[in-house]
């Protein structure tokens, strides 16, 4: 239904965000979600890289948490290309293929126990936000995680929903790229 912006095509405001992603993703990075944006709206795709860029990329949670998560809540949300290409993300990245696994399996046996519980929270607060306690929030403080760290989570679990929307209402078929990857043993 959308059509794609691919790199050589695009004009320079749509290259220099292109650019961007690749300095920060590798070329794997310019997957068609954001080539449907650049195609179609050049300000929604600066504003949807910078907040994911601000959020999944940069920020003091370790990467491979913040892409278990990316990955947790998507597939709750039945967000398949969201959770295909963070799936792969998590290989890309050398995020062991169990713990991946049992968060695609929604296992309660995800290891370790502060990788758990911030599954745990980051669902509870995709599935129902207004469920959030005080109490949900020192768990987290117990395991280890700050208040700005819980911030940051709080923010990713919001980007995600966001991203997943975007993706379920462009109805974007996976890439090729990400499914290869997914295929590696």
């Amino acid at each position: 239904m959308f059509e794609t912006l691919e790199y050589d095509d695009a004009g320079e405001d749509v290259k220099e965000i292109y650019d961007d992603i690749f300095e920060h993703l590798g070329n794997e990075g310019l997957i068609v979600y954001f080539k449907v944006l650049g195609r179609n709206n050049k300000s929604i795709l600066k504003a949807t890289w910078d907040l994911l860029k601000s959020v999944l990329i940069e920020g003091e949670l370790p990467r491979s948490l913040k892409e278990l998560v990316f990955v947790a809540v998507s597939n709750e949300n039945n967000c398949r290309y969201c959770t295909k290409v963070h799936s792969a993300v998590c290989k890309m990245i050398q995020v062991d293929e169990e713990s991946l696994q049992k968060v695609l399996e929604k296992s309660k046996d995800v290891n370790p126990r502060r990788v758990k519980l911030t599954i745990d929270f980051a669902l509870k607060m995709a599935i129902d936000v207004s469920s959030i306690t005080s109490n949900d929030h020192q768990t987290l403080i117990d395991v280890g995680l700050d208040k700005s760290e819980i911030f940051e989570l709080m923010s990713l679990v919001s980007v995600v929903i966001y991203s997943n929307t975007l993706a379920q209402g462009m109805m974007i078929a996976v890439d090729k790229n990400i499914l290869a990857i997914l295929e590696r043993d």
